[in-house]
């Protein structure tokens, strides 16, 4: 739904014409291009050219790219002041990860591909398509029958137009007419020699619409590229299409016309009947021929598209269909007696009252109208709405529209309640067929039970945009099984986790609801009643009346440590960087190190985090630290913050980009008897290479704490085995990266059973702490948790153990954590097309922060929590925390939330 906060390009689209409409009516054209090439699917390339006579400014031009299923999207804007001269062109690449190889150097890029089977489109700057070509018939962009995909084969073919005699893009409103094969690609760039342009005659598509009986004239502009000393005849003449002078749309015209010397243009006007009733557009075309004096044909055939803007008399739900797309789309409606219910600042939303609701549980009884300024129309107000059916953004909508009040203080139609089971959370039994809410667009909703998932986002100018919810009053939490999406691999007994189908975005102040830019925290909960829309991608409602029946506020600290227990935390510190860049990629992860202001401003973060969110532990194991150098500014920091002594302990690893992991440890209460790394040197064939097996060996801590009578000693392992960002997908870098957290995981079994099988250890606690990259459950390929803790089942595993290594087993202490605080990192993931929408973008709270602990310690065992401080705040808020002192320094100190457990502290018979 549209907002004024939200400018986008607008569409002008003819049901029934994209055969015959939108035949190039710009200088501007796609002559080449090329989807995949050799270095894969983002190995692409556009070629535009400019076939006009004069420079054209492309600044706000924009390519659009569409997939099979006809979801769009913008791919580049031409920035401000891009000029392109007569006949030359301009190359446009993309310039993600493996993209664009030709030897041609590009002038524009960007970084979002255009799908095999898709289609692409430009727009002007007002948002009008100029120039389109498809790939399949489902593209939303295409001209008559479209291209033949190329496949998935990754070599050096795309397609290139084809051009008339005098040199001119062909443009026949047919993409298969019009282009074809090239294999090798030879794009053209700014720098490539130009096409002369000489004297050339165009004729510009032209449209009117019917209202009634009476004709109109439809006149057709003819222009001459360049005025001439001598007169210039061509030849018009009409052809019917899907109008034709035997049913009397118009009247034929085959005549000659002249464009005087000195002169550019010329007119032919055809005579179009009107209509008596409602019904199709249509079109038929008008061609020139025979230009005198060698005068070439830049543009021949023009379309004159006939718009019947009597309107069909429908009912809400025959506008809206089904599907995404209106089967009423573009055409003139007439729809009365609906009622208002809801209204924003540039539209409003009816529905049909219940009486006359439809029984169909696939359609929408309620839809959009678009009135582009303030509605002086109420919620509850009856209306009759004449209009025109607009798809916009895959959003049926009401534009052009004329609103007659019938009634005040309607009774408004009864909403969908949205629940535990509406909107489904089974992907394979959607609420709305095809999709979990194309059904419930425009029509009111009411959540009783509603909880905010993420903290707000950041949307152009509004620094507190949407969140995401669910209605069940339950986070987004990561479930078992293999990822939604991803094949169940052969040999593994597990379903399908279902992507929470159920989680929605909400808009709270595009019906003002709430004042513009309020900041929410993730775990919010909230009443509310408002509308399903539908933008860029996602379903969103948004709320007319929002009620908050619970705030959630951030940081949010672990309790205070008993008297009587020792307090042993991880945290994963997110690349806890030095400014040096001293090994083989940046620690950083992007171009440059930090600044020293900028480590400096790091430290004080985690100081605040580790002292007032995790409440000072005693032991805490940290992930991704750089050096012992930085760990130790922050020990320092800590003294200087609070009331602790701390000193730090890392060995530096292998990670190429230098992190490590290491401890932090009071030793105003404990003593460090020992820091040793463990299987340190191992390796493994890495592709027929000896590679080490850790990047991050396991760093085990040995030290005695204090207890009720004396001192008691303790075993604690921090781990950060391999991350898990390919383990999902398929191919070679898949199952490495699956082999070698197997193996870093079978590694570290063998050292817990080691350890906890010493004599010396059998009444030791022992801790196994850290990012683990991995679930407490298996993702069906490796269960690196359940390696590790002795509790693997290889039926729930793609890569086979046999006998688990560790008896007895460990004890996660997240199974003690309440279910809906089980997370302790949050991850967007993409699902791709699925839903009615390309790609579906979900964000899920998942826990990789684990505590495994052996018998003796789960003896022990008084608590586990995570602090909450970086994952539930708005992106602005963690951003402005920087500034802030005290606690609230602490938020954003990291991507993840840290956790503590508090053991009960017992005399040791050891020491």
């Amino acid at each position: 739904m549209r907002s004024t906060k939200q400018q986008r390009a607008l569409w002008a689209a003819l049901a029934g014409l994209m055969a015959a409409s939108s035949l190039q009516a710009a200088d501007l054209s796609i002559t080449q291009f090329r989807v995949r090439g050799p270095a894969g699917g983002n190995d692409e390339f556009v070629e535009v050219q400019n076939s006009g006579t004069a420079p054209l400014d492309v600044s706000g031009y924009k390519l659009n790219a569409s997939n099979n299923a006809g979801t769009t999207g913008t791919r580049f804007t031409f920035p401000a002041g891009v000029t392109i001269a007569p006949g030359c062109y301009l190359l446009l690449a993309n310039t993600a990860s493996s993209g664009y190889s030709g030897s041609v150097a590009f002038d524009q890029k960007y970084s979002t591909g255009v799908t095999d089977d898709g289609g692409l489109a430009l727009l002007d700057a007002s948002g009008t398509v100029i120039d389109q070509v498809g790939l399949s018939a489902g593209s939303a962009y295409k001209l008559g029958t479209p291209l033949a995909s190329l496949g998935s084969t990754n070599a050096d073919q795309g397609y290139g137009r084809k051009t008339s005699a005098a040199g001119f893009p062909q443009s026949t409103g047919d993409n298969s007419a019009d282009w074809v094969k090239v294999a090798p690609t030879t794009p053209h760039n700014s720098a490539s020699t130009c096409v002369a342009q000489g004297p050339s005659l165009s004729i510009a598509d032209a449209s009117v619409s019917l209202r009634n009986a009476d004709d109109v004239p439809m006149p057709f502009t003819v222009t001459l590229s360049q005025a001439g000393a001598a007169d210039v005849t061509v030849h018009a003449a009409t052809a019917d299409d899907t109008a034709t002078v035997a049913a009397g749309d118009y009247d034929a015209v085959n005549t000659d016309l002249t464009i005087p010397a000195g002169q550019t243009t010329a007119t032919v006007t055809v005579n179009v009947h009107g209509a008596k009733a409602a019904g199709a557009d249509k079109a038929f075309k008008v061609n020139l021929t025979n230009a005198s004096g060698g005068v070439a044909l830049a543009k021949p055939t023009a379309v004159g598209a006939i718009l019947n803007e009597i309107p069909v008399a429908a009912e809400i739900w025959q506008i809206t269909g089904q599907g995404q797309v209106s089967p009423l789309l573009g055409k003139r409606v007439a729809t009365t007696g609906n009622i208002v219910t809801a209204v924003g600042p540039a539209g409003f939303t009816i529905q049909t009252p219940d009486s006359r609701a439809d029984n169909d549980p696939l359609t929408s009884n309620g839809i959009y109208v678009f009135t582009s300024t303030a509605p002086t129309v109420k919620a509850g107000d009856q209306v009759n709405v004449e209009a025109t059916v607009d798809n916009y953004f895959n959003l049926p909508e009401l534009k052009n529209a004329t609103i007659t009040t019938t009634l005040h203080g309607a009774r408004l139609p009864t909403a969908v309640v949205f629940n535990d089971k509406v909107p489904s959370n089974d992907p394979n039994a959607l609420s709305c067929g095809t999709t979990n809410y194309q059904c419930f667009v425009g029509m009111r909703v009411t959540i009783n039970n509603g909880m905010i998932t993420t903290g707000n986002l950041r949307f152009s100018n509004e620094p507190f945009a949407e969140v995401y919810i669910t209605a069940n009053g339950q986070r987004s939490l990561r479930k078992p099984g293999v990822r939604y999406t991803v094949p169940v691999p052969d040999g593994v007994n597990l379903p399908n986790w279902s992507g929470n189908p159920e989680v929605l975005k909400m808009n709270t102040a595009d019906f003002g609801a709430v004042p513009v830019n309020t900041p929410y925290n993730a775990g919010t909960t909230f009443k509310a009643e408002g509308v399903i829309s539908y933008a860029f991608g996602a379903y969103t409602f948004i709320p007319s009346k929002i009620t908050i029946t619970k705030a959630n506020p951030l940081p949010r600290p672990v309790d205070n440590k008993p008297f009587y227990a020792v307090r042993v935390g991880a945290f994963n510190m997110e690349r806890f960087c030095d400014s040096d860049f001293n090994t083989t990629f940046t620690c950083s992860g992007g171009s440059t190190e930090p600044t020293p202001d900028e480590v400096k401003l790091k430290t004080q973060r985690l100081s605040a985090y580790v002292g007032s969110v995790l409440k000072l532990p005693d032991i805490l194991s940290v992930e991704e630290v750089k050096s012992l150098a930085v760990l130790q500014g922050l020990a320092k920091q800590l003294g200087d913050d609070y009331p602790a002594q701390y000193e730090a302990f890392l060995q530096p690893g292998h990670d190429p980009s230098g992190i490590n992991v290491g401890f932090l440890v009071r030793t105003d209460r404990v003593r460090v008897v020992d820091v040793r790394q463990l299987d340190a040197d191992a390796t493994w064939d890495d592709g027929g290479t000896q590679s080490f097996l850790h990047d991050h060996p396991p760093l085990l801590l040995t030290a005695d704490v204090p207890s009720i009578i004396g001192r008691m000693r303790i075993n604690v392992i921090s781990v950060h085995p391999k991350a898990r960002q390919n383990v999902d997908k398929t191919g070679t870098t898949a199952d490495r990266d699956r082999q070698k957290r197997f193996l870093q995981a079978q590694s570290l079994a063998k050292q817990v059973q080691a350890l906890q099988t010493d004599r010396k250890n059998l009444l030791t606690p022992i801790m196994v702490v850290g990012d683990f990259n991995s679930y407490q459950f298996s993702d069906g390929f490796t269960d690196v948790v359940g390696l590790v803790s002795g509790k693997y089942d290889d039926s729930q595993n793609l890569l086979k153990l046999g006998k688990n290594i560790v008896k007895p087993a460990l004890w996660n202490a997240v199974d003690s954590v309440p279910a809906q605080d089980r997370y302790s990192f949050l991850f967007t993931e993409n699902f791709g097309n699925i839903q009615g929408q390309a790609p579906r973008s979900v964000p899920t709270h998942q826990v990789l922060d684990h505590a495994l602990l052996n018998t003796v310690a789960r003896g022990l065992f008084l608590q586990m929590e995570y602090g909450r401080g970086n994952l539930d705040a708005p992106v602005q808020t963690l951003d402005d925390a920087a500034k802030e002192t005290g606690v609230k320094k602490a938020l954003g100190s990291s991507d993840h939330d840290g956790f503590v457990v508090d053991l009960l502290t017992l005399p040791s018979i050891l020491l």
